[in-house]
């Protein structure tokens, strides 16, 4: 009888504190997993699908929580600090420089195991999000750069909408006739047929004459060869002489002397202000709320050679998180179909995982007829002709970009030639280029190696001989040396 007394008893005692080990006040609490990312209002309802999506999925409750950044020195000065936040946004070029200083978590056989490794992502976007064979992040979303078209404004000033494909004299042509129709002579000008164009677009241009700013192995600078020099007087005369794209002055003029921010360039577009926008599909986000209403899309002009930018927003995960068992479940949402029909439904981009872009809910959202047919147009371009980024892994892409963008500055401002400009900027990056790789004998090693590639290239292309496409790193000229025949393709996969 005491026997079976001390059993029931204990079997109320588990009962009861199962019981209240079930009360929602009781309940262990949600764990709190950060991710670093820039301000765009979508975030939230991102994050809010996400902690749904892992309730749903049986994966643990979390607490996923934003943290505002739109600087990577804030990431690296966290990071190296150890006390950055779990989950880093990155953008063009971040991968490599945040891995280049032990930042990243390698993700590589996780990513195989749990669904998320780079085979389930754009071929162009891959190797950007590979160091040296091995994967640290995913995209959260993939974008293709294309110049928007205020169709409404062309038709207002009696002039055809610009062509989807079209060359360097076209646009010139195109470009004349609307700042000459929208200003009025010897006033202050307030029409362009575009914002001034950044690095990133003038490299578009200049692969288009079959160039990139970074040679075949990314070790070093273009920047003096005679087909920049002859973009350079390009956009000088379009800048200068025919004002067809704005400076930099004169765009903060328009925006009332503030410095020129997305949504600043963004209203101006759907003002009529410019006639093109270069930006992604993103940009869908505002115009459903401030226009145009009525839009096309034109390619980047080319000079023979048909390309464009193919860049990511991506997910990566801090080497010191605490959480990477979450975050882990973060890049893993990223390839998921209830993230890519989130993209899909705001606008945020191309969805990550590109067998989306192909359903009819991209194609014609239901309450946007006005953009059907529009979207599609960034599927194809990122089909047909869209090229990742190149990246030198010796040097901050942003660096190189200022020392590029201050010689076309001096140019402008006639400070200096075109040829000077380019040969201070050249030594600039190279010297950081030689000072970086000193400092590590395992960055000296790879340069050295990759430096002897590229004397084998420049042999091979002399000799005229079929150059290995295992040598060459940068992205375009992968592309660039099999569509001309020089190498024979492979799968990037």
């Amino acid at each position: 009888m005491r026997v079976l007394f001390c059993v029931i008893l204990s079997l109320l005692i588990v009962g009861s504190v199962v019981t209240y080990l079930g009360l929602p006040e009781v309940q262990k609490e949600p764990r709190v997993l950060y991710w670093v990312v820039d301000g765009v209002p979508a975030r939230k309802h991102q994050a809010d699908v996400f902690e749904k999506w892992m309730v749903d999925n049986g994966y643990p409750a979390v607490d996923l929580r934003i943290e505002v950044s739109k600087s990577y020195k804030v990431n690296v000065v966290q990071g190296v600090s150890g006390v950055a936040g779990d989950i880093l946004g990155c953008y063009q070029g971040e991968i490599n420089l945040y891995q280049s200083i032990g930042l990243l978590e390698d993700v590589t056989d996780i990513a195989q195991e749990m669904g998320f490794d780079v085979s389930h992502t754009y071929p162009a976007i891959r190797p950007a999000m590979l160091v040296d064979g091995r994967q640290y992040g995913f995209p959260r979303n993939v974008g293709v750069g294309i110049f928007w078209v205020n169709v409404k404004a062309f038709e207002e000033l009696g002039l055809p909408t610009p062509p989807e494909i079209w060359t360097f004299d076209e646009f010139e042509r195109v470009g004349k006739a609307y700042v000459q129709r929208s200003n009025i002579p010897d006033k202050f000008q307030s029409v362009y047929l575009s914002q001034n164009l950044r690095h990133g677009i003038r490299n578009i241009f200049l692969r288009s004459m079959g160039v990139d700013m970074y040679n075949e192995t990314m070790t070093g600078s273009s920047l003096q060869s005679p087909e920049v020099e002859e973009l350079y007087h390009l956009f000088y005369r379009w800048t200068k002489d025919l004002k067809i794209l704005a400076t930099k002055e004169g765009a903060k003029a328009l925006s009332s002397g503030s410095d020129v921010q997305s949504s600043a360039r963004l209203y101006l577009f759907s003002q009529g202000n410019y006639g093109l926008l270069f930006a992604g599909r993103w940009a869908l986000m505002y115009f459903r709320e401030i226009g145009p209403e009525k839009l096309s899309i034109s390619e980047i002009p080319y000079q023979s050679f048909r390309n464009t930018t193919f860049g990511y927003g991506a997910s990566t995960i801090y080497k010191g998180s605490k959480n990477k068992d979450l975050a882990y479940y973060f890049l893993k949402f990223m390839a998921s179909p209830a993230f890519n029909k989130e993209i899909i439904r705001n606008a945020d981009g191309l969805p990550p995982v590109p067998e989306y872009a192909t359903v009819k809910e991209f194609s014609k959202p239901e309450q946007y007829p006005e953009e059907w047919g529009l979207h599609d147009r960034f599927r194809e371009v990122a089909e047909e002709i869209a090229i990742s980024d190149s990246y030198c892994p010796f040097i901050p892409q942003r660096m190189a970009e200022r020392y590029e963008q201050a010689a076309l500055d001096k140019f402008l401002m006639n400070r200096m030639s075109a040829k000077e400009a380019l040969k201070d900027a050249a030594e600039r990056i190279e010297n950081h280029i030689l000072g970086f790789v000193s400092q590590s004998e395992r960055l000296e090693k790879k340069y050295r190696k990759l430096l002897q590639d590229q004397q084998e290239i420049d042999r091979l292309r002399a000799a005229g001989e079929m150059v290995p496409l295992e040598l060459i790193t940068n992205p375009f000229y992968r592309r660039y040396y099999v569509e001309k025949g020089w190498s024979l393709p492979v799968d990037d996969g």
